[in-house]
């Protein structure tokens, strides 16, 4: 990201780019986000959409002025920031590069990857759960796919295959073990093509597809959600998804990106927690298929997340950022120990198992 860029979304969002500080936020893996100060006053969230990952960025945008309306319609605009329109009329701006920004009001708050107070995963599991409660009369066929297979279990196990063929040889033979293991759990692979063979006992509705606590925005003292944050993932999805997500980043002991040496363990409280308050939310929501299954949203995407970690491992790194080395091998490992850990507590204390 070099300054030219951002100075020239900044002139097409406020008509001139001197004097107008910007900070990098640096949080997320995938976009350029920054913070936008206007001396008079006006605060602003500028981002700059990763078309090697978003491929259309348009739909993105399109989902999110959808969403903004329906939850505005429905008297729940609070849920999100507001999206903010360039000074063409535009809600997309393009620069000279070819890159496409978006803009929205900036929410002064604070954002955590683990919960400091165990209110906090409550708080959070309520947002996202009234998020997808909120929105369950859209027709959600209204919503275009900003990443097609996203939570796709059957194309991330395919794309594994092929990193096993394709990959980087050196790789390949140094993470022999996790492969096998991974591979050794095809029957989960097995179990989502059940669900996205079977529409009429598997609904499909909006979600958010990145439901972690730091896609949530706080107030200054970690107590209150402010609103749920980046939607570029928002599009119709089973319910494995957004439950399954928070699992994933809420349940563990610490997250995939900590480096902590010792095995990563699903925490029993945090999960009975999050579990109940979002089956509880939805209860209406879900079919009897559904119901039966609700204890496999965690398994299936924590299994998932250690499928697309090691893939791109094996392939040379090409799409998550990078901190250190051998980082996507290690954030495959926690997940991997972490399922393992979930698997054992859910057959242990809920009876429980797809094994």
């Amino acid at each position: 990201m070099n300054s030219p860029l951002i100075t020239e979304a900044i002139e097409a969002l406020l008509g001139t780019s001197k004097q107008i500080p910007y900070t990098r936020i640096s949080d997320g893996l995938i976009n350029y986000s920054f913070y936008i100060a206007h001396p008079a006053g006006q605060r602003f969230f500028l981002q700059q959409i990763n078309k090697t990952v978003f491929t259309q960025p348009e739909h993105i945008i399109g989902n999110l002025q959808l969403i903004y309306q329906a939850l505005q319609d429905r008297n729940s605009a609070a849920l999100i920031a507001k999206p903010i329109s360039f000074l063409n009329g535009h809600s997309v701006f393009c620069d000279s590069s070819g890159e496409y920004w978006r803009a929205a009001d900036h929410i002064a708050s604070k954002t955590f990857h683990q919960a400091e107070y165990p209110d906090q995963i409550k708080q959070a599991v309520k947002s996202f759960a009234d998020f997808t409660r909120t929105l369950s009369d859209l027709d959600v066929r209204l919503l275009q796919p900003t990443l097609v297979g996203f939570h796709d279990l059957s194309l991330r196990y395919d794309q594994f295959l092929v990193a096993i063929e394709q990959g980087l040889p050196e790789r390949i033979r140094e993470s022999e073990a996790l492969i096998e293991a991974l591979l050794h759990r095809e029957n989960y692979v097995t179990l989502y093509k059940e669900i996205s063979n079977s529409p009429q006992d598997f609904k499909q509705r909006v979600m958010h597809h990145d439901a972690k606590l730091s896609n949530l925005l706080f107030d200054q003292a970690g107590k209150k959600v402010l609103a749920i944050a980046d939607l570029d993932t928002t599009m119709p999805g089973y319910f494995f998804s957004d439950l399954g997500d928070m699992i994933r980043s809420m349940v563990a002991s610490c997250d995939e990106n900590s480096g902590n040496s010792k095995k990563v363990n699903a925490i029993p409280a945090s999960y009975e927690m999050l579990y109940q308050n979002y089956v509880l939310t939805l209860q209406d929501q879900w079919t009897r298929a559904e119901q039966s299954l609700l204890h496999s949203a965690g398994l299936l995407m924590i299994y998932m997340q250690s499928l697309r970690f090691i893939t791109d491992h094996l392939n040379g790194d090409l799409y998550y950022q990078l901190q250190r080395p051998g980082q996507n091998k290690e954030r495959a490992l926690h997940q991997y120990d972490l399922l393992c850990s979930l698997e054992e507590l859910l057959k242990g204390k809920y009876q429980f198992s797809l094994r």
